[in-house]
């Protein structure tokens, strides 16, 4: 089973939204939520509101399972940094059972940067699934944020986004590993992906 901790990331569904946390402070039965989604013109829950936090837990580099887990909204605190507060109810459930596969695929990889997009960084993918990649980039990226970025398929380029999970020092001097999960709500060129993906032996 896996336990919501410090630091994980998770998400959850309130008003037809998807908001992003991160997971700041746990007591036994009650979890501080940072928001990463920008809270401009989002609707958060309020007092006593039930929540389903979903999140990922990867059992190996291979295989990651889906856990999930209600809680009670306590409060809401709209401060620098926007937090939930809530209780955590029952115990984690694994709401998808089946283990996505990874593949050892080293896909080119552009991430825009800057306010035009015209800085690009230049990486490659060490693995992929129809969930999410590891890279290694030059810069650290905070974790919970939103990174765009473009994949050079064998037989055409797309666009696709995802969230950090994890971005952290490899062993290499002036490089860091970066796990993104990816987000499905991409339309055609996340599909794209993922025939791709389905294509491979």
């Amino acid at each position: 089973m896996s336990t919501l901790s410090v630091n994980d990331i998770a998400q959850f569904f309130y008003a037809d939204q998807r908001i992003n946390v991160t997971v700041k402070f746990r007591l036994k039965e009650q979890v501080y939520l940072e928001i990463q989604t920008p809270v401009t013109g989002l609707r958060l829950p309020p007092p006593q509101t039930p929540i389903f936090l979903q999140w990922q837990w990867y059992a190996t580099q291979w295989y990651a399972t889906h856990w999930q887990q209600q809680g009670i909204v306590e409060r809401v605190d709209l401060g620098p940094s926007p937090m939930i507060v809530a209780a955590m109810q029952d115990q984690p459930q694994a709401v998808e059972n089946r283990r996505t596969r990874r593949y050892h695929l080293h896909i080119p990889m552009l991430i825009p940067q800057g306010p035009l997009k015209w800085r690009k960084i230049t990486t490659e993918t060490e693995d992929v699934s129809v969930d999410g990649l590891r890279c290694q980039v030059p810069m650290a990226f905070t974790e919970g944020t939103t990174v765009d970025f473009i994949l050079e398929l064998p037989t055409r380029t797309i666009k696709m986004n995802g969230t950090v999970l994890r971005c952290r020092e490899s062993g290499q001097p002036g490089l860091f590993d970066m796990a993104l999960r990816l987000n499905p709500v991409m339309g055609r060129d996340y599909q794209l992906f993922r025939a791709y993906l389905d294509s491979q032996p």
